[in-house]
């Protein structure tokens, strides 16, 4: 399994969850949702972010103003291309907010090379990519053949860890 140190990972949502109306109201309509592998993070605001894996490959994210019986919802967007994706690999991790309304997002999956990959949050944008200097992605760390789980021991499992001064991957020991 994959551990990122400090982090909430979040709990994966049912699919039917989202495709419940957003509002009492009957006059909204839901939004269409098609794929798997869900995640979601919310901010002390109430303010959420959901995040799946469409059909197409791609992470999109979905915005919700509060949980759907008193939010609404904002927008919907892809934040991973899916030629960068390998398909059922999405996790997500929410380190705690430096300012109750800041975001610390990071969306990671593996890409079609097996390479454990990262986009963030950077407070206004997501950054991420093959070319992304800062994120986990530059380290070339590979996952294990078939799995979500990283490259490291036989019958163990190993965590990316970033201890201030880089990323490293360490297995579990006694």
């Amino acid at each position: 399994m994959l551990f990122v140190k400090k982090v909430f990972l979040a709990i994966p949502l049912l699919a039917t969850a989202l495709a419940s109306d957003l509002s009492t109201d009957s006059t909204n309509s839901v939004v269409p949702v098609s794929g798997k592998v869900m995640v979601a993070a919310q901010a002390t605001s109430g303010d959420t972010r959901i995040y799946y894996q469409a059909n197409n490959g791609s992470i999109v994210q979905i915005a919700v103003s509060n949980a759907f019986t008193v939010g609404q919802f904002e927008s919907t967007h892809i934040e991973v291309p899916p030629d960068e994706v390998r398909y059922n690999t999405l996790l997500l991790s929410q380190l705690p907010p430096k300012l109750p309304s800041s975001w610390s997002l990071h969306i990671f999956f593996f890409s079609p090379d097996n390479i454990l990959s990262e986009y963030f949050f950077n407070g206004s944008s997501f950054e991420g990519g093959p070319t992304c200097a800062t994120c986990i992605t530059n380290e070339g760390f590979v996952g294990a053949e078939g799995s979500q789980m990283l490259a490291g021991s036989p019958e163990t499992i190993s965590e990316a860890v970033n201890t201030g001064s880089g990323w490293s991957v360490a297995s579990l020991t006694t």
